[in-house]
């Protein structure tokens, strides 16, 4: 049988793909480097030609593992069909409560409580970085469309990712307050520091040009 040869960067991939599932099932403690290149059909070799070491592979896996999140609530916020902002941010709160519950099961199994909060919180602090663009869109589009001023819409942004974040991480290290993502208490906050009427929140139909989702 012919053997079909990959090109590193999809051999890479693979390998990352298979050591998130490893990871997500089995905790950091529970996988191994044999482990992954077992499931990758791999030598050891060409593991340790792409990453140094177990510790390695996992931020691999974890950032690969944050995009990929990053680019659900994305499509959520930036949905192509006409929604209301009230509707968009529910989804996407729901979607990061979600993204939270499940980061609180076996993935970091076996490591300390410092250490699994050390992992969360940066890249907690990666997907916020990762919003803050599209974020800043929406209100773009939100101020075009309501015909509303919103002065410094990045800064603006910025204050909203980041808020949620710290709503999220800061009361404890050791546990996340996934209340804290409840919209009936976001929105009214929203709305507020945006200047943005609830009413408009709730009843304007946002459409995001063809341009944007490019």
């Amino acid at each position: 049988m012919m053997r079909i040869s990959k090109s590193p960067q999809e051999r890479k991939a693979e390998i990352i793909e298979a050591a998130l599932a490893l990871f997500l099932e089995n905790g950091y403690e529970g996988t191994s480097v044999s482990m992954i290149v077992s499931r990758v059909g791999v030598a050891q070799g060409l593991f340790y030609y792409y990453f140094k070491s177990k510790d390695d592979i996992f931020e691999a896996a974890m950032e690969f593992y944050t995009d990929r999140l990053a680019e659900e609530i994305i499509s959520e916020l930036l949905s192509a069909e006409p929604r209301s902002v009230s509707d968009r941010l529910t989804r996407v709160l729901i979607a990061l409560k979600n993204m939270v519950q499940h980061s609180e099961g076996p993935l970091t199994n076996g490591m300390s409580a410092r250490e699994s909060s050390d992992i969360d919180m940066r890249f907690s602090y990666y997907m916020s970085q990762n919003l803050i663009e599209p974020v800043t869109l929406l209100l773009q589009l939100v101020a075009d469309q309501s015909h509303t001023h919103i002065a410094a819409p990045e800064l603006l942004a910025s204050f909203i990712v980041f808020g949620i974040h710290g709503l999220i991480h800061g009361l404890t290290y050791t546990h996340h307050n996934t209340k804290a993502l409840d919209p009936e208490l976001i929105l009214p906050i929203f709305s507020g520091i945006t200047g943005i009427p609830a009413d408009v929140l709730n009843d304007l139909k946002i459409t995001v040009p063809e341009e944007v989702l490019s």
